[in-house]
């Protein structure tokens, strides 16, 4: 859109007298400084438009055009001007053999209530989101014209044509121009129409002023905005009083606006490549979610559309089908702008049942093309919220979970509370940041009771934690973290659970594979100080580790962390690709640090790190210790390779390939810890793998083609 001279600019693209043999669809412009596409005369018909945050108009006809447009899709910015501008020629002729004649159907033409125009190439400023005028004819139905902040639709130079809302066989084109009363302006603009005083003797005044229920678009969308959705949500405004298209070149629809299930934009749009809007995910009545559930529902096996914060009330059980995938969206939207990131939470005497299988995993991902993928803090996480015991620094027996704006409540004094089943669950891609220190993890148990069942879950690329357990006493087996952008397992405020078989990798810019908080006390013994028993761990980094946590309290480069007075049991443990330190260990408590179990020891005032885990890397050494936090510190452990089958020094996101399990025989079966009850398997080996490859089938590894079978 480069301005040649003063008042002579290039649009976006031109069609200067361009013919109907001509095949023009899945065009589009954006960020032009002149018009988007400019029709002067001709007849060249155009499919599947888009138009996105131009300096002056989205679309100009002119010079006696006369062709067919549907599905058109433009975006009005701030400082831009008119979606459409459709121009005659202006003269008082009632007919004209060359008058301009666009039949326009199936238009959505999204404007921003903040509209300022400031457009270099315009012959004036008036605010309005469309423009016909200089005696033009035409037809336009199933036209949404929305986020009006002044004026729908401006009016003025009116010339000899016929103006009407109402088709009928008396009028003869090119000598008329329909607007049908059946088109949506909707906003919060004065009026839906505008005329310039003295220069029309006949002037629209009908329209359908609703809310075109758009899945996702707020009255701010500027080109600055996260994240949209233009597709009408099904059932909604936009399927009702549909008008029939013209001939047989138009597509018959059931809709109005340029969508409806199919988001054509997806795969070539700049904002597709721009990550502000999904893929073209099927839509239906029932598979768009947000706000609060009260009563039971079951969710799958269709895609389901996760586009607010979903709350799982007391009272109500959230079942969703195993092979069900969720498609969380970016960004969600209030009546005052942003709102919270899309997540799943179920709180205080709520359930979700979410059994899933080897073969058919229930998954959380982002709703962004594949292309974009993957990437972290795309969406918020799941939360659950149990009422188990939590240690609160007080008196207090619940808090609020962190992640969240308002609400979230958990703990309290029932440690077998049951807050439902979590088999085969992957949560992907999540964690957004909500603010300074407040950021969604992966999945986040709060004070969740050990009646809740949870075995074979996985986080991969999140942007804080991957699994973290605030307090509670809930039990897993088989858990996958991968790549998150901080600590792949958190415990804190008093967790006392069980863990057997964890797997976590920690990329180049990870934090920690784990870091177990107590809460911080100098007190020999403490009630409600976290005990986590944990058996059968593989924590993986890689050598070029250097931490870049966006929501960590320091960077210190260590694969572990036990601080802040925590007690537990760590057995079996492999630790491997140590780049630097393989646990680090600070502000310890009154805890018993000691490598050698005894009846003596009395839960949770100790902490007991096996002197047979295994340590391996080529960092400085095993352990290592803040200067003056901890009288006692770990000293002992196996320095030797574990032994994998296949896990490089550099085993980072983007390595091709991996199969963490021990060659037979290799140290991973030397010195085996005994487990310490019938929760636990017992078994022959160290590490969370010994001949079953527990990831094949369901992980995102699998996914990748990154292990094999």
């Amino acid at each position: 859109g480069e301005a040649i001279t003063t008042n002579d600019e290039i649009n976006g693209i031109t069609f200067a007298g361009v013919g109907s043999g001509t095949t023009v669809d899945h065009i589009e412009v954006a960020y032009n400084l002149d018009d988007g596409v400019e029709f002067f005369g001709g007849t060249v018909n155009v499919k599947y438009l888009s138009v996105l945050f131009v300096g002056d108009d989205g679309i100009d006809t002119d010079k006696g055009y006369n062709g067919k447009i549907q599905y058109a899709y433009v975006m009005v910015g701030k400082d831009g001007h008119h979606a459409t501008e459709m121009d005659g020629p202006n003269t008082s002729g009632a007919s004209i053999a060359l008058r301009s004649f666009p039949q326009v159907y199936n238009a959505l033409f999204v404007g921003t209530i903040a509209n300022n125009p400031n457009s270099v190439s315009s012959d004036d400023q008036y605010p309005a989101l469309l423009r016909l005028r200089e005696g033009t004819g035409g037809e336009f139905g199933n036209i949404i014209v929305t986020n009006v902040g002044d004026y729908g639709v401006y009016q003025d130079k009116c010339g000899g044509e016929t103006r009407t809302h109402t088709l009928s066989n008396a009028l003869t084109a090119p000598d008329y121009l329909w607007w049908s009363g059946n088109n949506i302006i909707h906003g919060t603009g004065h009026t839906d129409y505008y005329q310039k005083s003295g220069e029309c003797s006949t002037v629209f005044n009908t329209a359908k002023q609703v809310d075109p229920n758009l899945i996702m678009m707020p009255l701010s969308s500027d080109e600055d905005i996260p994240f949209i959705d233009p597709r009408p949500v099904p059932g909604g405004a936009a399927f009702d009083n549909v008008d029939t298209v013209p001939d047989v070149w138009f597509e018959s629809v059931n809709y109005k606006g340029a969508f409806s299930d199919d988001l054509w934009l997806s795969g070539w749009s700049w904002l597709d490549d721009a990550g502000k809007i999904p893929k073209s995910i099927p839509v239906t009545v029932d598979n768009i979610k947000t706000g609060t559930i009260t009563h039971s529902q079951t969710w799958g096996p269709d895609p389901v559309l996760l586009t607010g914060q979903v709350f799982v009330a007391s009272g109500a059980t959230l079942t969703i089908e195993a092979g069900t995938t969720i498609y969380a969206y970016k960004q969600s939207y209030g009546a005052t702008g942003l709102a919270g990131a899309p997540a799943l939470i179920i709180e205080q005497g709520a359930k979700i049942e979410a059994a899933g299988t080897v073969d058919a995993p229930i998954t959380f991902t982002s709703a962004l093309p594949d292309s974009k993928l993957p990437a972290r803090g795309l969406w918020g996480g799941l939360i659950i919220l149990g009422k188990a015991t939590i240690n609160t620094g007080s008196t207090a027996t619940t808090k609020n979970i962190e992640g969240l704006s308002t609400g979230g409540t958990y703990g309290g004094a029932d440690d077998a509370d049951n807050s439902g089943t979590l088999q085969y669950v992957r949560v992907w891609y999540g964690g957004s940041v909500i603010g300074a220190n407040n950021e969604i993890n992966g999945i986040t148990f709060g004070g969740v009771g050990s009646g809740t069942t949870v075995d074979h879950i996985e986080v991969a690329f999140n942007v804080d934690d991957g699994v973290e357990f605030f307090g509670g006493t809930v039990n897993v087996k088989y858990l996958s973290v991968l790549f998150v952008g901080d600590d792949g397992i958190d415990t804190d405020k008093g967790y006392n659970g069980k863990i057997q078989y964890a797997y976590v990798m920690v990329g180049k810019d990870g934090h920690h594979a784990t870091e177990m908080d107590g809460p911080n006390t100098s007190g020999a013994s403490i009630a409600l100080r976290s005990f986590p028993q944990v058996y059968n761990a593989l924590f993986v980094g890689t050598i070029a580790n250097n931490p870049n946590s966006v929501s960590s309290d320091d960077q210190y480069p260590a694969l572990l962390r036990l601080r802040e007075g925590t007690g537990g049991e760590f057995g079996n443990i492999i630790v491997t690709n140590v780049g630097d330190y393989g646990v680090y260990q600070d502000k310890c408590g009154g805890e018993t640090r000691t490598h050698t179990l005894s009846n003596a020891l009395t839960a949770p005032d100790y902490l007991w790190w096996s002197g047979n885990n295994i340590i391996h890397g080529t960092g400085h050494t095993d352990y290592y210790q803040k200067s003056g936090e901890c009288s006692t510190v770990f000293n002992t452990a196996k320095q030797v390779d574990p032994n994998l089958i296949m896990m490089p020094l550099s085993s980072d996101e983007d390595i091709p390939f991996i199969d963490p399990r021990p060659v037979p025989g290799g140290a991973a079966f030397d010195n085996v810890d005994t487990v310490p009850d019938v929760w636990f398997e017992s078994v022959n080996y160290k590490g969370a793998f010994s001949d079953d490859l527990w990831l094949s089938g369901w992980s995102w590894l699998d996914d990748a083609g990154k292990i094999p079978k």
